[in-house]
């Protein structure tokens, strides 16, 4: 083979070596998305893990993805309690205490700035999880089911 033809194929290799270079690191920093598996359902998540975060949740926004929620995640488990202060679509709140799905309060009406109606956990949780309304009974969703977090 010519001079010309082995610098052509080292070029190419090069090439080759740096695009996996490339590729592998995409792969091992790109940012890790949080989300649940409960039963064969995942869904996608927000991470409402400040105060000011979790004061806000999803209010004023439009919509929701179908297959995405916001978590919050409470350092102490103890009674709690949610509204749907601003909101402008249904969710329903899943109450999770550890892994365990606890109540589910199924397609909350939407409230504007002043609701009346509070939700309450029926025991101490951890977790809260909220999606779309309808979602716990299209992914047949009960209480007693397990949740498993990831990173994905």
């Amino acid at each position: 083979m010519k001079k010309n033809g082995k610098i052509l194929i080292f070029a190419i290799f090069v090439a080759l070596v740096i695009i996996a270079i490339f590729v592998v690191q995409k792969i091992y920093t790109a940012p890790k998305i949080p989300y649940l598996k409960i039963n064969n359902t995942g869904i996608d998540l927000e991470i409402a893990d400040t105060l000011e975060k979790q004061i806000t949740g999803l209010s004023y926004r439009e919509s929701l993805d179908q297959k995405s929620g916001m978590l919050f995640v409470f350092p102490v488990k103890e009674m709690k309690s949610f509204w749907m202060k601003d909101m402008k679509f249904s969710l329903d709140i899943i109450w999770i205490d550890e892994d365990r799905i606890i109540k589910i309060d199924k397609s909350l009406p939407i409230a504007g700035p002043n609701p009346d109606k509070r939700y309450y956990s029926s025991e101490p949780v951890n977790y809260v999880l909220e999606v779309n309304g309808g979602f716990a009974d299209l992914h047949n969703i009960k209480v007693g089911d397990r949740v498993n977090y990831f990173l994905k």
